[in-house]
């Protein structure tokens, strides 16, 4: 969302960094930390998730402010990628080179700066906490291409996840009618597309630091959003104090801060463990929306909605062992 920068779950032994998925690349050996430095780095990983669950809402708020998609999502973007390279020019007072990272740009530009575009239009036809829910389909997906493209065949605990993930949409949308059908093609094609972002990146991302190439895709996704926009004829900037506050929250709670908790829970309980954690996600955007946006769910979307989260959580738990 589902800004991209966590693990692809299944892609491999070892779960890589979603959201916005790029921080998922380089791998990280669990520490053997202290019992505090694991309840720190538990905590940054809820953090990491609530946050990242913050995005629909966000979203919908900037949406009611007037601005497009590409608008939201260009003033999304610049405000994570300003926030980043100055994180990198401050902790390393020089920037990464450009032509080693070009591969990195190019996976932003046509990778994630399309599934974000989707998430985003999907806001459009169905509920924050639903379109979270449909995101969830991603790890299934994940282990159908990394079978097709990467020739990984699919373990017994894979297949039972995906069984568990269709089953969990099949049941969250029973009642033929209740949500726009081109909202939840909308939906599954955001989980196809961030599978397919997160099995290509797999192999783009592999030995560069996630804070670099997080800052590259962020970069590439504003260029992207930027240029939709002015070939649109038409950029709108915040006015009203709404507009400021729905911007900063997308750039800066839904985007940068989920980021850099992720980079410290994975440095203190691992990517596996951060991943297993961050399964949260979905529920908490349940909840989220429920108060903020005061959206109902039923017991069939609660029901799905928890078998989607189950097929995460046990490829990522089939994952931390087979270590």
């Amino acid at each position: 969302m589902r800004n991209t920068t966590r693990p692809p779950a299944g892609a491999s032994g070892e779960a890589d960094a979603p959201g916005t998925g790029a921080a998922g690349a380089e791998q990280y050996p669990v520490p053997d930390h202290a019992a505090r430095g694991a309840g720190i780095g538990v905590l940054l990983a809820l953090l990491s998730a609530t946050s990242f669950s913050t995005l629909g809402i966000f979203a919908k708020l900037i949406y009611a402010e007037g601005f497009s998609t590409s608008q939201a999502l260009a003033w999304r973007f610049t405000g994570a990628a300003a926030f980043l390279w100055a994180w990198i020019l401050v902790s390393e007072r020089r920037p990464p080179p450009l032509k080693p990272n070009l591969p990195v740009l190019v996976l932003g530009l046509l990778g994630f700066a399309p599934q974000a575009g989707l998430y985003f239009v999907t806001l459009r036809f169905l509920d924050a906490g639903i379109t979270s829910l449909l995101l969830y389909l991603y790890p299934s997906f994940v282990v159908l291409l990394s079978a097709a493209f990467l020739r990984k065949k699919p373990t017994p605990v894979q297949l039972a996840a995906l069984a568990l993930s269709l089953t969990g949409c099949v049941t969250t949308f029973f009642r033929v009618g209740r949500y726009p059908a081109a909202g939840v093609a909308f939906g599954v094609l955001v989980a196809l597309t961030y599978a397919a972002y997160l099995v290509v990146g797999e192999r783009v991302l592999a030995g560069r630091k996630p804070v670099h190439s997080t800052a590259f895709i962020m970069t590439a996704a504003a260029a992207a959003y930027w240029s939709i926009t002015l070939i649109g004829g038409t950029v709108r900037a915040p006015g009203e104090f709404t507009s400021y506050a729905g911007l900063a929250g997308i750039s800066i709670v839904a985007t940068v801060i989920p980021i850099v908790t992720l980079f410290g829970a994975m440095q203190r309980i691992g990517a596996s463990n951060t991943s297993l954690v961050s399964t949260v996600e979905p529920l908490m955007a349940v909840v989220l929306s429920a108060l903020i946006l005061g959206e109902r769910f039923g017991f069939q979307q609660i029901a799905g909605g928890i078998l989607i989260v189950a097929a995460v959580v046990l490829i990522q738990a089939a994952a931390r062992r087979g270590r």
